[in-house]
């Protein structure tokens, strides 16, 4: 309310019925030659301040903007028919009247969901985006102000999208580090259990300073005692011969 755009835009929409001639005259012929019926301009006076909360300015679209999220949301038109005390039915009769006039506009989409109903068919929602043109500002009388305060929510919008993007950039950037690290140490994992199957592939290794393998029969050891004692004498006394005999 403490924008000249707000209040000006809430008084003259409350008292439209009253108004009716003097703002929004393209909303009173949109039939040609017969005039309106007054419940548009009823339920119109029913629901401006529902509207008006609702109106981001930086678009003139009914819905805000995350920042945290880094995304717009639109608002549902049953949520603005419950708060204003109307039915969606009188509501979407009404905007598709403003539609006529060029004072909104809509794009409205169908999203598939999961969910289905008891004959086995996936449910669809509807989701509507409805923006406000400057033809309603202008019919209205309010031309100006909506220019003004539009410019000065871009300038904040901005601001807003820059804060969108750097936290954005945060949240790449440490999923990128995380991904990282997860690839190096499984990088370190997959070498360590390549070298654990090494080892136990690999034949096992005789000692340094060791000799030559022995075969698996026992060496013989040369006999000891008095055999060994006359097996000597035997030998030293052939080669005394021998050196006789040359």
């Amino acid at each position: 309310m403490k924008k000249p755009l707000i209040r000006k835009a809430l008084w003259r929409l409350s008292r439209i019925g009253e108004l009716r001639g003097r703002y929004l005259r393209a909303l009173d012929t949109i039939h040609g030659g017969r005039r309106t019926r007054s419940e548009k301009f009823a339920a119109l006076a029913r629901i401006p301040e529902q509207l008006l909360v609702r109106l981001d300015l930086a678009t003139g679209v009914l819905g805000w903007l995350d920042v945290e999220q880094g995304q717009f949301f639109l608002n549902t038109q049953c949520s603005i028919a419950e708060d204003s005390g109307v039915s969606p039915a009188v509501l979407n009769r009404l905007l598709h009247s403003m539609e006529k006039a060029d004072y909104v506009y809509r794009r409205i989409e169908k999203v598939r969901l999961d969910e289905k109903d008891e004959a086995g068919l996936n449910l669809v929602r509807t989701r509507v985006l409805v923006r406000f043109t400057q033809k309603f500002w202008k019919d209205l009388g309010l031309e100006y102000e909506w220019i003004k305060a539009k410019k000065s929510a871009i300038k904040k919008r901005e601001q807003e999208l820059r804060e969108v993007g750097q936290a954005r950039s945060t949240r790449i950037e440490k999923a990128s580090l995380e991904a990282f690290q997860r690839q190096v140490k499984r990088h370190q994992w997959q070498k360590s259990e390549e070298r654990k199957a090494a080892l136990q592939k690999a034949p096992e290794a005789p000692p340094s300073g060791a000799g030559p393998p022995t075969p698996d029969t026992p060496q013989q050891r040369p006999p000891t005692g008095p055999t060994a004692v006359t097996s000597a004498m035997d030998r030293l006394l052939n080669k005394v011969a021998a050196k006789k005999t040359t």
